[in-house]
């Protein structure tokens, strides 16, 4: 019995010293899942030259940092498009000129683990044979609607001397994609394209193809606008632009001027521009011009005279300027431009749009959703004005009008601040307003005055014209129509805004961009800010809104409280629309940052291509030092294989100026589908202009993107419209 009881126990003790070691392996924290980097398939074998993209997708890796690019034998195995890319983004491997003395192996490596990556089988290069069709003379990436260019294919290889066949996609056919002077050409004969008459849905494909083998073909992707033709259509415009001038302050300007028919002579106009050194002023448009810039980007110069000596080149407090305002323009369409000044008195950027005349005769009426802001983040004001005619027309009773503000990081000190009676006045002949705003709290918001600047039913650009509240504000109003007092949670829930903003916290000057996703209760999505710190842990960083509950006023007023990362907690507020447009601010004690936005469509359905055509870029930040701010804008082009590349005019006050035609390149990794994705712009960078900057770039559908740098080289926010 004795010894039958020590076995059992000797038994018990050994079961439970192993269930204490299992407890205690199972325990202790694992360790963090290994980097792989996978490969996409490449041929087995590859002629001499030949172009081949391959795409390293890499997981696991916390810092996204891509990979870098490598070839075996080292010397003869070919070169690559980039010596880095970002997980998910194609590089282009050309393969050497002659044929290597062994196979070549293509190897992609992380960044982070450089012991982690992955080798493509070997590949076999052999010489060149047969027929290749090349296109000698390409298209031009953008043509405007019925431009005939000159395309040339040469065919080699082809003892028969077949030449080649013309065709074009979508459709094949005039009214669709264009038509060509003859269906088929001799290698190394001009062909005569000409372009639909009107801008197609979407980007146009050229297509030559061997006559002798029809496997053989050259292509080339061409978008078709009416911004390429390079002029405006006369008529209207209203600018709006701010930025800093040479009193070292912000400024505001908005106004309106007539481009004669001739598209080049500016007729007249008038404007009104705030700075908090010359205060307000106010001025007729005596004329000017609108010329090409002469780089053959499609960008323009346009020119605007005054008398007012107190800006322009030369102007000082003392008022020794020439009266004259520079802009440079790149066309979105012939009708709407992305504008940046582009002198040496002052840089700044804002929007160019031809006015609604029909508009512009009438007094606003019913609800407006409104920013406003001043001297980066010193004041973010906005909220919803109702023009509801009661008493009499252009009437504001102050009934359902509201406003939040962040006056130097007041937080949440003046939310649902309300108007009292108020008013709007009728248009002059050019679509001004003035707005005369009365806050119910007169002794934190004395009367304001806007200049209202009329676009077309739904836009009105504003500036301050008065020194009663004298913040040197301006913004933008956008039109509710129908949509007045008509909002609630049921259209917003389920729904996404991709906002950016500007402003400053403790640091200095400050930009932010994000995704908001809307759900029943809460926020959640993505956002990226900036002060060159480093605070931000990720890019892009997940946030959330934590247990607080965001609220949607009848006005259209978004309260989104508590929304963090973790590290930082802001509270957000919208002042929508409610035909896509979103116009933001934050109220928070530690920043203060106001901007707009948009409606994201096709959230989830994200990918290269979604980002294809010819774009307008406008970007504006600060340079490391924050010793000036920086303003660029220009054309930029993608082939839908998530990168870009194009050329920007870039304004950096008490730096070194205007500068044009400065090469913009990017990339950017197109995972997850989210419309969230990483990469990089190079060009923007006026420190060391071949830095591969990191940005995140927020999708708003195919036509529209917010771009913002999220390293410590630079303040850079960035937004990509289609041109059309």
């Amino acid at each position: 019995m004795t010894f039958r009881k020590s076995l059992l126990l000797l038994i018990s003790l050994s079961m439970i010293a192993a269930l204490v070691a299992c407890s205690s392996s199972s325990s202790s924290t694992p360790p963090p899942p290994a980097i792989t980097v996978t490969l996409t398939a490449v041929p087995a074998t590859l002629q001499v030259d030949a172009n081949q993209a391959v795409t390293a997708t890499v997981t696991n890796d916390s810092a996204n940092a891509g990979v870098n690019w490598s070839c075996t034998p080292v010397g003869t195995c070919g070169s690559f498009s980039s010596g880095s890319t970002a997980s998910g983004v194609a590089v282009t491997y050309t393969a050497p000129l002659t044929v290597p003395a062994s196979t070549v192996v293509i190897t992609a490596t992380s960044v982070t683990d450089p012991t982690k990556g992955q080798s493509t089988p070997a590949i076999t290069i052999t010489p060149a044979s047969g027929i290749k069709v090349t296109l000698t003379t390409p298209p031009p990436a953008t043509l405007a609607p019925s431009a005939t260019p000159n395309i040339t294919a040469t065919v080699t290889g082809d003892p028969a001397n077949g030449g080649v066949n013309w065709s074009c996609a979508p459709g094949n056919s005039a009214s669709t994609c264009g038509s060509f002077s003859s269906s088929s050409t001799a290698s190394g004969v001009a062909v005569t394209y000409t372009a639909p008459t009107t801008v197609p849905k979407s980007a146009v494909v050229i297509t030559a193809t061997a006559v002798n083998n029809s496997a053989q073909s050259a292509s080339a992707t061409v978008t078709i606008t009416s911004a390429a033709s390079g002029t405006l259509t006369p008529g209207n415009y209203v600018f709006s632009l701010s930025g800093l001038d040479a009193n070292n302050t912000t400024h505001t300007v908005s106004g309106v001027f007539t481009l004669k028919s001739d598209m080049t002579t500016i007729t007249g106009g008038e404007q009104d521009f705030f700075d908090l050194v010359v205060g307000p002023l106010s001025d007729p448009i005596t004329g000017g011009s609108v010329v090409p810039s002469g780089d053959g980007t499609g960008s323009l110069l346009i020119t605007l005279n005054t008398a007012d000596t107190c800006f322009g080149p030369g102007g000082n407090n003392l008022c020794s300027g020439t009266g004259t305002e520079v802009l440079v323009a790149t066309l979105i369409s012939d009708s709407k431009a992305a504008v940046a000044e582009y002198d040496t008195w002052a840089t700044s950027s804002g929007t160019l749009d031809l006015q609604d005349s029909t508009a512009a005769a009438a007094t606003p009426t019913a609800g407006y959703a409104f920013v406003v802001s001043a001297w980066y983040g010193s004041l973010a004001m906005g909220g919803i004005i109702k023009v509801d005619n009661n008493p009499n027309p252009g009437s504001i009773s102050g009934v359902n009008s509201i406003f939040d503000a962040n006056l130097s990081g007041s937080g949440n000190t003046y939310q649902g601040e309300t108007f009292a009676a108020s008013a709007v006045s009728p248009p002059d002949l050019l679509g001004r307003v003035t707005f005369t705003l009365n806050a119910t709290d007169s002794t934190d918001f004395p009367q304001i005055i806007l200049a209202g600047y009329i676009v077309d039913a739904t836009h009105i650009r504003l500036v301050e014209t008065d020194t009663s509240f004298g913040w040197g504000f301006g913004g933008t109003a956008l039109g509710q129509g129908a949509n007045t007092g008509n909002f609630n949670l049921s259209p917003i829930s389920g729904n996404s805004y991709v906002v950016g903003m500007t402003g400053a916290d403790g640091n200095g000057v400050l930009q932010a961009a994000g995704l908001f996703t809307a759900g029943a209760t809460t926020f959640s999505g993505y956002v990226d800010y900036n002060d060159l710190t480093g605070s931000e842990p990720v890019s892009p960083d997940p946030i959330t809104e934590g247990t607080d509950t965001y609220t949607v006023d009848p006005t259209g007023r978004v309260s989104i409280p508590g929304m963090t990362d973790g590290v930082i907690t802001f509270n957000q507020q919208l002042y929508l629309d409610g035909n896509g447009n979103a116009l933001a601010i934050t109220l928070d004690n530690k920043d203060t940052l106001s901007g707009f936005g948009y409606q994201q469509t096709g959230g989830g359905l994200f990918n290269a291509a979604s980002f294809n055509g010819t774009y307008a870029a406008d970007a504006t930040g600060w340079d490391v030092n924050e010793s000036g701010e920086i303003d660029a804008v220009g054309p930029v082009m993608s082939g839908g294989a998530g990168d870009f590349t194009g050329f920007v005019d870039l304004n950096w006050i008490f730096n070194t100026g205007p500068t044009p035609d400065l090469v913009m390149s990017g990339a950017f990794n197109t995972t997850p589908a989210s419309g969230v994705f990483t990469g990089y712009i190079v060009g923007l960078d006026v420190t060391t202009a071949t830095n591969e900057d990191k940005f995140t770039f927020y999708m708003v559908d195919s036509t529209k993107a917010v771009a913002i740098e999220t390293d410590p080289n630079q303040l850079t926010l960035g937004y990509f419209r289609l041109q059309h």
